[in-house]
């Protein structure tokens, strides 16, 4: 907060200005650059900044709050720091009322005597100090390889910071060399005869038993083949047959490109829920197309025709003559 860094009420803040001018890396190439107050201090370019001057500099802002010159600001006066030009509103930083809380915080912590007044001599005190701290020779000048050396640690320790920030953010994350590793290793288990290749019988177990006990549940096998063999062909781009390490290795980067929803070269663990939860659903909609067809069941077979029983014939009538004779040939 610029309050803070006005009035000196800590080292820190100071020693963070070197941030705006300086580079990120614990190794910075070049000479370190000097802090802004330095420069603007040593206007004579004679490299060194002394004690009285450095207290002038820093004592500005108390000037700045003591409105009516008595040598000491008052609470109502210190509060001005949580207003422009002094502290400005910015998207998601503090409220105006926080700002103000954190300044009456400030103010207890610097009114040494609880006068309800900051004196002078309680202003400079916490000045003296962040210069003492600079002057590591005790010679009451603040040189340029002295705060060289302070800042080239400062921005040591703060790259350690960030790395060790950057280590934890890392943690449960994946990189694309972890999931090509990971992709590697899974092939290595199917690749049985060593060769460095998966063909498409080695791809195969990936589809599990055909039958026994551990395919209660499970897909029917032609099923869970087919699916295993589509997923073979998206890898083996060539088509021949094989999935060979490049492939594999294609492969991997483009279902890492694909699952980094937010570029960001690291998968998290919503990432991946992500990309799974995509891939169920395409297995979903895909395994109807896959199941064999269901049994038609059996037409019934028309029944045979009923054939007629022969019928008698009719008794012969009373002068007519027999059945089966023909007429006239008697």
């Amino acid at each position: 907060m610029r309050a803070i860094i006005l009035l000196c009420l800590l080292a820190l803040p100071a020693l963070a200005q070197a941030q705006t001018t300086g580079q990120s890396s614990g190794q910075p190439a070049g000479p370190v650059p000097l802090p802004t107050w330095f420069v603007e201090i040593d206007t004579a370019k004679k490299g060194e900044v002394s004690r009285a001057d450095f207290l002038k500099y820093r004592m500005k802002s108390f000037d700045e709050l003591d409105g009516n010159k008595d040598g000491k600001v008052s609470l109502e006066e210190f509060l001005k720091l949580a207003e422009p030009p002094f502290s400005q509103d910015v998207p998601g930083g503090p409220s105006l009322e926080d700002r103000r809380n954190r300044i009456r915080a400030a103010f207890q912590g610097l009114d040494l005597n609880a006068s309800g007044f900051i004196e002078r001599a309680e202003a400079e005190a916490p000045i003296h100090s962040e210069f003492n701290q600079y002057d590591t020779d005790r010679d009451n000048k603040i040189t340029e390889p002295e705060i060289r050396a302070i800042m080239q640690r400062l921005a040591q320790r703060q790259a350690a910071e960030r790395q060790q920030a950057e280590a934890e953010r890392r943690k449960g994350l994946m990189t694309l060399n972890d999931l090509i590793d990971m992709q590697m290793r899974d092939a290595d288990k199917l690749d049985k005869n060593n060769d460095g290749k998966i063909s498409q019988q080695e791809y195969l177990v990936a589809a599990g038993p055909a039958d026994g006990p551990q395919t209660q549940g499970q897909l029917p096998y032609e099923v869970r083949k087919k699916l295993v063999l589509i997923k073979f062909q998206e890898i083996d781009t060539n088509k021949d047959g094989i999935i060979d390490r490049p492939e594999l290795t294609a492969y991997a980067v483009k279902e890492f490109l694909e699952t980094d929803l937010n570029k960001d070269r690291f998968l998290d663990q919503e990432e991946i829920k992500k990309f799974q939860e995509a891939e169920q659903t395409k297995t979903r909609d895909l395994i109807p197309k896959l199941m064999p067809a269901p049994a038609q069941p059996a037409q019934p077979r028309p029944a045979a025709p009923q054939q007629r029983a022969p019928q008698p014939a009719p008794a012969p009538q009373q002068g007519a003559p027999p059945t089966g004779v023909p007429q006239g040939t008697r």
